[in-house]
């Protein structure tokens, strides 16, 4: 248990992290100019389904340079969710913002996006078939590829990551545990996961714990950050909360893809 300093201090950077995003999204010159175009492309898997999505590629100066990749995973279709999810715009643009490209997509049966919903069975599959089109992109380095998701997105590219050893990391946001007691047959796939992860997870989220994420992270022996962020609820609507979820989201995806260079 954190003490009463550890606790303020911790409020103190929060409230600065706030401010600091609020500023940046206000400002005309935080936005990295980029380009962005409608994408189709299968998912993985026999009689796989056409999936709709959207390729972003921040600009840059040296055409040579490809850009590190990140795949978006979208919430819930059955509770409304798709790939204009305010939560998935904002990471997406955090994330072109320091020079990533982003790849988001609809789910099998939601928009635009052939096939059927599969209850979470199937939709890893969509994942994959996401991240063999983003690395096929002459501007996309694919040996530099990531993985992020909100709530239901969260679970499936953690899902993923259990399938393709080549991500080299994930960042999930409000991971759908529930606040039941968790049930470890729910989550034995993350045993096959060994990246670097970040959760991030509002206080007051009412569908992700924190302390159910730490049971997991401690079962799976997770290579694994939790970050807290106060006050927070699970759909993010202080615009302010909401961009600090998405600048952390942004730094530790670009740590682990840009670090080494």
């Amino acid at each position: 248990m954190l003490s009463s300093n550890d606790q303020l201090l911790t409020t103190m950077r929060q409230a600065l992290a706030i401010i600091i995003a609020l500023t940046l999204t206000t400002c005309a010159f935080a936005q990295t100019p980029a380009t962005s175009d409608p994408v189709s492309f299968p998912a993985a898997g026999e009689d796989a389904p056409l999936l709709q999505g959207e390729l972003s590629i921040p600009s840059r100066p040296d055409a040579e340079f490809a850009a590190p990749g990140i795949v978006l995973c979208h919430p819930d279709p059955r509770m409304g969710g798709t790939m204009d999810n305010t939560v998935v715009l904002e990471m997406r643009k955090h994330l072109l913002n320091l020079g990533m490209a982003v790849l988001r997509f609809n789910f099998r049966g939601t928009a635009g996006s052939a096939g059927e919903h599969g209850d979470g069975a199937t939709e890893p599959l969509d994942v994959l078939g996401a991240l063999a089109f983003l690395r096929a992109q002459e501007a996309v380095d694919g040996d530099r590829i990531a993985l992020a998701g909100y709530s239901f997105g969260s679970k499936m590219a953690a899902e993923a990551c259990a399938l393709d050893a080549e991500v080299l990391a994930c960042a999930c946001v409000g991971f759908p545990t529930s606040h039941e007691e968790v049930t470890f047959a729910d989550w034995e796939f993350l045993a096959q996961v060994d990246q670097p992860l970040l959760f991030v997870t509002g206080t007051d989220d009412q569908y992700s714990s924190i302390p159910n994420i730490i049971t997991l992270r401690d079962r799976y022996e997770l290579d694994a950050r939790v970050l807290p962020i106060e006050g927070a609820d699970h759909f993010f609507m202080s615009p302010g909360k909401r961009a600090m979820m998405g600048i952390q989201v942004a730094q530790f995806l670009s740590q682990k893809l840009l670090g080494e260079l």
